[in-house]
């Protein structure tokens, strides 16, 4: 539709519109300006069970600004038939029961500028001029509402409110989830019960029914499920689509009442057949002890309309399997389990600013959070709630986005790192940026060694600190991870030494292999024969090639991230790079007299700016070492989500070891509170176990990394000589 031209000239410089399609509008023709909301309630109840053709079905055009004129149009035909100033509005109110929750009432004032549907009407003028408009949801009503109220108690010329419409949005949606299982009569179906922990109990070799439904608990913008693509099935967590059982499900779905009296609550549901002849499925069948259970994901896709992309929901869920003639207590829980969803998305804007009112442009991503704790987790990561407080969050959990959403970002990081390459052939042509040994002594003794930048100048240093610490995007994060270290992207040599050493026999083949399985288990990558192998390659050409250190399996965690990344040669260069320059490599010498010292620099440090938690440590005789030791060893690459990690790594490969040093610290000043307040089994299962999940959520790995950088730190008080 295009931008209506007495819009233009009408609405001030700000000409942009919000449109709401598809309206019913009746136009009573009565001044109901007096009238109380029970009688305004009443005339709903009376439009709406007395159906009739009497409304033009319409289009609302509601100005960004209070000085504006809203406009109602035909939405055919596009002819004005209403239009009046925004601000003339006297009364603005919506039904107040089920029934009537669409019906929207709007009263304005009568001027010269109004314009009737039917101008040679000899009816008496009224002072006031009523209409109704029924909207198609009940979200599109309020959304109708609260913007008519938000632009007009706006202050005159105020952009805050009409730059916010413009903004993504988001809507929360219910995942619904249960099991049903045949009751003997292979033609009813009674849900399992379920444990307070949302653990499914379910017996062996009975027919069962997957039922799943979603309804939509808020949100601006009525996200319109067209139908579902599939519902997919797959015994285990971090799991892969390709590692997944497609079920269908289209061929039940019900919507509306149907399907909240299939699956209460929910406005959509269908259900599937549950797999039981299914090989991957065998473990259902298998009889558990009463403290085991087993694990099992569900996936939904669902079809939004007019998006091409399918809207994904996944959950991870618990079962305990059962003897097939177990006898539930009747009383059990037995209502569906459920998982909350907050999808964020954009709405459609035509070529001149105006926006469409709940027509879905594009979903920019999704997030998962369990409805009683409200706790964000990484969207498409396993939700950590039905972990056990015992389990610690499995290294290599979480997906990594490559799609960069900021363009000014990447034009950003493109310009430097095109300068960036052509300073790099100069200094080497110049001879620049090479460090004397005395030079090399002090920065490793600072925690400043490693950072390949200094030499191109400051200002240039600064471009790179600030655009790192906004984070380097996951497609360039193989380059600039070798441009920081200095390690050239055609390095020759240490890949010549590589495809030699592979081909040599290694003594610690054996324990390599022993270790790959608990290297990144939660990453499909190093789940599959071709991880895992390049993971091998690494590790035992770097115990080849430095004989001193040999294999120490916190190297494999580094080696790991590098692999996600790129090649296994340029992994195995740039491996070598960050041990040698970054002072990493001392870690492991001299039965680990290097990670001793960096352990006593940290334990200073905790005292002298965190003093009651030092205090607290020490009187419970927990030792720095009994927590830090993994953290320096694996540089946080084994316990932490991926997000976080992949962002400590930028930092560190850009400021050098005393990053760590940093994020050591801001994770006890964040953890403070909580540290306090436990025993010394309490402090050491917060900071292995809760304190690594807790940073699932965006808000808190951007909190950490903030404070990170931001923290003073200096090494050389506390250096031993």
């Amino acid at each position: 539709m295009d931008s209506n031209p007495s819009l233009d000239k009408t609405n001030g410089s700000d000409s942009r519109c919000i449109y709401f399609e598809d309206i019913q509008f009746f136009s009573p023709n009565i001044d109901m300006s007096s009238w109380n909301k029970n009688e305004v309630n009443k005339y709903f109840h009376v439009l709406e069970n007395n159906p009739t053709d009497c409304f033009t079905v319409v289009n609302l055009l509601i100005p960004t600004n209070r000085e504006g004129i809203l406009c109602i149009t035909d939405s055919i035909s596009n002819e004005q038939l209403i239009c009046f100033p925004l601000n003339e509005i006297k009364n603005l109110s919506k039904g107040s029961d089920t029934a009537t929750a669409n019906y929207v009432l709007l009263t304005h004032g009568t001027s010269s500028n109004n314009e009737a549907i039917d101008p040679s009407s000899e009816e008496p003028l009224n002072m006031y001029l009523t209409h109704i408009l029924r909207c198609p949801t009940y979200h599109g009503t309020l959304r109708i509402i609260d913007v008519i109220r938000r632009i007009i108690t706006e202050e005159t010329g105020s952009t805050a409110t009409r730059s916010g419409v413009w903004e993504p949005t988001s809507v929360t949606l219910r995942l619904h989830l249960d099991i049903r299982e045949d009751d003997g009569s292979s033609v009813n179906f009674t849900p399992v019960p379920k444990e307070k922990s949302e653990l499914f109990k379910m017996r062996k070799s009975t027919a069962k029914r997957l039922f799943v439904g979603v309804s939509q608990l808020d949100g601006r913008v009525y996200l319109p499920i067209n139908g579902i693509l599939d519902v997919c099935l797959g015994y285990g967590r971090y799991l892969s689509d390709s590692e997944l059982t497609y079920l269908g499900g289209e061929e039940n779905v019900t919507r509306g009442e149907a399907s909240s009296n299939s699956l209460n609550g929910t406005s959509f549901s269908t259900w599937v057949t549950w797999p039981s002849n299914h090989n991957q499925f065998s473990m259902f069948d298998v009889i558990g002890t009463r403290d085991e259970c087993i694990f099992f994901t569900v996936v939904v896709r669902l079809l939004i309309h007019k998006l091409e992309e399918p809207l994904a929901l996944r959950r991870i869920c618990r079962a305990r399997v059962y003897k097939a003639d177990e006898i539930f207590w009747l009383s059990l829980d037995r209502k569906p389990v459920i998982e909350d969803y907050t999808i964020k998305l954009t709405e459609s804007i035509d070529e001149n600013g105006n926006l469409y009112a709940g027509k879905i442009q594009k979903i920019l991503n999704v997030t998962a959070f369990h409805p009683e704790n409200n706790q964000s987790i990484v969207p498409s990561v396993v939700n950590q709630t039905e972990d056990s407080d015992n389990e610690p969050l499995m290294s290599g959990n979480g997906i990594v986005s490559r799609e960069v959403t900021d363009d000014q970002l990447l034009l950003e990081w493109g310009h430097l790192v095109t300068e960036w390459h052509h300073k790099v052939r100069q200094s080497q042509a110049n001879g620049l940026g090479v460090s004397t040994n005395s030079l090399r002594i002090e920065l490793l003794h600072s925690g400043c060694s490693g950072p390949h930048i200094s030499h191109f100048g400051s200002a240039f240093c600064q471009r790179i600190r600030r655009l790192v610490s906004r984070g380097i995007p996951d497609a360039l994060r193989a380059e600039v991870w070798q441009l920081l270290s200095g390690c050239p992207v055609d390095e020759s040599g240490l890949m010549d030494a590589y495809r030699i050493l592979i081909t040599k026999p290694c003594k610690h083949d054996e324990v390599i292999r022993r270790d790959l399985a608990r290297t990144f288990p939660a990453h499909s990558f190093f789940r599959d024969k071709i991880g895992q192998e390049s993971l091998f390659l690494v590790s035992r050409a770097y115990a080849l090639y430095d004989e001193e250190v040999g294999y120490c399996q916190g190297l494999t965690f580094f080696a790991a991230v590098l692999l996600l990344h790129m090649p296994v040669e340029q992994a195995f260069t740039l491996l070598v790079q960050v041990n040698n320059n970054y002072g990493v490599r001392e870690f492991f010498l001299n039965d680990f007299d290097g990670l001793h010292m960096r352990l006593y620099q940290l334990d200073r440090i905790i005292q002298d700016q965190l003093p009651d938690v030092a205090k607290h440590f020490s009187d419970l005789g927990l030792e720095t070492h009994m927590f830090a030791s993994q953290w320096f060893l694996t540089l946080f690459t084994a316990k932490f989500p991926l997000t976080v990690v992949f962002h400590i790594v930028d930092l560190f490969l850009t400021e050098g070891l005393i990053f760590i040093f940093k994020v050591s610290l801001a994770l006890l000043q964040l953890a403070r509170r909580d540290l306090l307040g436990l025993d010394f089994e309490g402090v050491l299962k917060h900071l292995r176990v809760a304190m690594p999940k807790k940073y699932l959520a965006h808000d808190a790995n951007q909190e950490l990394l903030s404070i990170a950088l931001s923290a003073k730190v200096s090494l050389e008080i506390y250096h031993l000589v």
